[in-house]
Formats: structure tokens, C-alpha cells, sequence
């Protein structure tokens, strides 16, 4: 099946209503996960970049005030971290894709491997997608935040995976893109002056 993606704001924005996810708020998380990744050093292993985007992600959404507001709760469910809306049945996840995040013309792809708890979440979504649900289900719809960072630019979306190959995303039903590549600038590592790069060690003597 094709993949419906949304890009117009016009439609973007009634739809993140739809799920009580204000356009605003996703897009403040961007910048504070952002200001966290920036602290990752060049010469980490791959895997920690995306492992600090889904650690912050994870905790920002969790804590963030307006979301919970909006019926948003922890969850835990699955063995998969995010937050969940139980009134809509939907379960969203944050995670770390390349730099097709938020094209229209490209689907995006997670740059770590989604794990076995993942994948089976993933394959549940392969039925037809609706909002609006029947309250009383136990299984929650899988949605992704999907945000690329980098020194080029910051890009976003809403999206919903329905099949994955070994681990990486390979289709989504439904993609809700929150900012393009080229939109927002990307982040910015932050630079210890070298008068303050070697700070003194203060001596110890033994008694």
C-alpha cells in the first residue's frame, strides 16, 4: 500500500490536534534533545548518538507538562519505552532516523536496529490504520517521533512503521512530516575554551 504523507501545514496541524500532539511541542523537543546529542564527542561508538536521542527523547516527552495534560502517560507496555494515549490507543516512540527524516519524496530509515520487542509492535500495525479506536484495547497503535540531528540540519516527523527487514524500518503507513531538511539548523557541539579545557587538580597529601 502507499504510504499517506502529510506536509502541508494545513493538514499537519489538524491532525497533530487529532492527537493531542501540539506542532509547538514537538518542535521545542527537537531543540532540547538536540542541546543533549551536541555533548556527543566525535569519536563515541555509532551506537551512542542514537542511543542519547532515544535516552533524552524518551525522558522530555515523558516529562513534558502539556503532553500529559493532553492524556499522555508513561508506558512501559511491550518492553518497548515511549508514552501512550489511551483514549486514541496510540503508542509513541522516539527515534533516531537519517537524513530522509521529513522529506515527502523519501521515508526515513532508524539509524539503530530495532530489537525483537520492536519488531513485533511494528508488525502489528500492518492492519489498516484509523483514529479513533475502541477504548476498551489492550494494543496500541505504534507511532515513531522520528528526528534526525545534525551539524547540517535538524528535521522531524509523526509516522507510523508497519514493516521492518533484520531491524531497520523498511515501510510506514502513514507519515506526518513536522519540519524538512534544510528547515531548522543543526546542532551545535559545544566548545570548552582552552584556558578552561584543563582545570587544576588540587593536591592531596596523606596524613
Amino acid at each position: 500500500m502507499p504510504t499517506n504523507v502529510y506536509a502541508e501545514e494545513t493538514v499537519v496541524v489538524p491532525l497533530l490536534t487529532q492527537m493531542r500532539l501540539p506542532r509547538w511541542v514537538l518542535l521545542e523537543m527537537a531543540e532540547k534533545i538536540g542541546g543533549e546529542r551536541a555533548n556527543v564527542a566525535p569519536n563515541e561508538p555509532p551506537q551512542v548518538a542514537g542511543f542519547e536521542t532515544w535516552r533524552w527523547g524518551t525522558r522530555y516527552f515523558r516529562e513534558d507538562q502539556t503532553l500529559k495534560e493532553g492524556g499522555w502517560l508513561l508506558c512501559e507496555e511491550d518492553q518497548v519505552s515511549g508514552i501512550r494515549h489511551a483514549e486514541l490507543g496510540i503508542k509513541l516512540v522516539v527515534c533516531s532516523t537519517n537524513s530522509n527524516t521529513g522529506d515527502p519524496l523519501h521515508a526515513p530509515k532508524n539509524t539503530s536496529i530495532r530489537g525483537p520487542a520492536s519488531c513485533k509492535l511494528i508488525g502489528k500495525n500492518t492492519g489498516q490504520f484509523k483514529f479513533g479506536f475502541i477504548p476498551d484495547e489492550r494494543s496500541y497503535d505504534l507511532w515513531y517521533y522520528c528526528i534526525h540531528l545534525s551539524e547540517k540540519f535538524i528535521s522531524m516527523e509523526v509516522s507510523r512503521p508497519t514493516s521492518e527487514v533484520a531491524g531497520i524500518i523498511s515501510d510506514f503507513s502513514d507519515r506526518i512530516i513536522i519540519a524538512k531538511p534544510g528547515e531548522i539548523p543543526g546542532i551545535r557541539r559545544v566548545v570548552v575554551a582552552e584556558d578552561f579545557a584543563e582545570v587544576a587538580k588540587p593536591q592531596v597529601s596523606r596524613r
